[in-house]
């Protein structure tokens, strides 16, 4: 056999080799991280170690036909570093490589960002996720590219320079749907409310019904449709009572100062008793906070364990007229603003003084 016909078997005998290692290799991978995704129960793990191995295989194989190639460049001058055919040959191995990492990279992320909206509670966003998945494997084919290129020893002074300036022009050009897509992000992910909530913002109160790129639709307690700009929605505070657990509702009451200190005592019985008959309102406390200018001041505090704001305002008007059913039959009077005018007897010093009332 001639010498050209050796080398060339000993190029053929690496690459063979060396496909068998990375054969039993990623049996041996397979059979081992199979066994251990198995115990978890869930498919984002096997979908992972499927798209890794997918890629690892691949890039193997291609390892080990380049490690062919170059023992046989070696020994060949035609072949020798420097050649255009050596060059491009290198350059096809680079490219594939790339590719095969690039398309495992966009699977991996995709798929982990998937995995953790839906972990986090966040299904809703998916079809958001899926609607950017074009943009997202795009970025990484275009971050992909430039390591090639920069791998093949272009200039890439230029191009970082020309690709910033276009950013720059569409970034002025397309600053309004820009401004206006990343509000609309924002909203999604950050979630200060979702649809169906009810939420206060800016003396404004409604159900969202509706989240689009540029607003965000309400509708008012009193029907009409008020749609907000999401950019004015995140630059001022929220009210969000839709995952409010629970609602405390804080009342004040006054009752006149000739209200005797033992029906005073038992004020707080007597409200207790009313907001427990009705439920689901749950009493917390009541107490005699202060002596007010015109009477004397009682606050009482409950909480309605639900968000729905027409529950909560159903149990309070049902409570305050209770209250005032149990004051009427106890003969307990509520006190209303009022001054006693007081007038000097003949022979003293004339002026009038005017006080706050004690009756």
């Amino acid at each position: 056999m001639s010498e050209s016909g050796l080398l060339v078997v000993v190029a053929l005998g690496k690459v063979i080799l060396g496909c068998g290692l990375v054969f039993v290799t990623l049996r041996a991978l397979r059979r081992w991280l199979g066994g251990l995704t198995s115990r978890t129960g869930t498919q984002t793990d096997d979908r992972l170690v499927s798209a890794v191995l997918r890629t690892a295989g691949p890039i193997g194989y291609l390892g080990a036909l380049w490690w062919g190639w170059t023992s046989l460049a070696e020994d060949f001058d035609v072949f020798r570093s420097g050649d255009w055919t050596n060059r491009l040959i290198e350059g096809a191995v680079q490219l594939t490589a790339i590719v095969l990492i690039v398309r495992l990279i966009n699977r991996v992320l995709l798929l982990l960002l998937d995995r953790a909206l839906v972990r986090l509670g966040h299904e809703n966003q998916l079809d958001l996720l899926r609607g950017l998945d074009p943009m997202i494997r795009s970025l990484v084919w275009i971050l992909g590219l430039l390591v090639f290129l920069q791998n093949q020893g272009v200039q890439m002074g230029a191009i970082y320079a020309s690709l910033a300036g276009a950013g720059i022009g569409i970034g002025l050009a397309l600053k309004g749907p820009i401004s206006n897509f990343l509000n609309y992000l924002t909203i999604l992910l950050d979630e200060p409310f979702r649809i169906g909530d009810f939420i206060c913002f800016d003396g404004f109160h409604g159900t969202v019904e509706g989240v689009g790129i540029r607003s965000t639709v309400l509708r008012s307690l009193s029907g009409e449709r008020i749609v907000i700009s999401n950019e004015d929605l995140l630059g001022k505070t929220i009210q969000n009572y839709g995952d409010l657990p629970k609602r405390r509702i804080s009342t004040t009451l006054g009752l006149v100062y000739q209200t005797p200190v033992a029906t005073l005592k038992s004020i707080p019985a007597l409200i207790e008793s009313v907001i427990q008959e009705h439920h689901p309102a749950e009493f917390d406390r009541c107490h005699f906070t202060r002596f007010a200018g015109s009477c004397l001041e009682f606050e009482f505090v409950y909480f309605v364990p639900n968000a729905d704001i027409v529950l909560y305002l159903d149990l309070q008007q049902k409570i305050n007229i209770g209250i005032m059913e149990v004051f009427q039959r106890h003969a307990i009077d509520f006190a209303y603003p009022t001054q006693t005018l007081f007038l000097e007897q003949p022979g003293e010093t004339r002026g009038e003084l005017v006080r706050p009332a004690l009756a």
